[in-house]
């Protein structure tokens, strides 16, 4: 008995490694995805600004990025890395309030 619950422990301990090491290794991507998303949402506002015309966010450069951020969260589930994957939404919450017209 003890020696099962050793075994679940070890299993959970190499998960959360392996949730740790995969979230880290996204991190450039996903800051590339929301760098990109803010970049293109800060051009188009000050293109906007410039034109005195009203505000329109870029949906398709916000919605490209925000696919890119969620199919490797898609891929992440599969992989069965659940801590991983909902750390994804936080890069795609970003992006969509990027998408408000405010």
């Amino acid at each position: 008995m003890l020696r099962r619950s050793f075994s679940v422990t070890a299993r959970m301990i190499v998960m959360k490694a392996k949730n740790t090491v995969t979230v880290l290794a996204l991190l450039p991507v996903n800051f590339l995805a929301v760098a990109y998303g803010w970049w293109a949402a800060g051009w188009t506002s000050w293109a906007a600004n410039w034109n005195e015309e009203p505000y329109a966010p870029p949906m398709a450069e916000l919605g490209t990025a925000c696919a890119v951020v969620a199919v490797i969260g898609v891929a992440l589930l599969l992989a069965r890395l659940w801590g991983a994957a909902a750390f994804q939404m936080i890069p795609v919450l970003a992006l969509i309030t990027l998408m408000s017209p405010s």
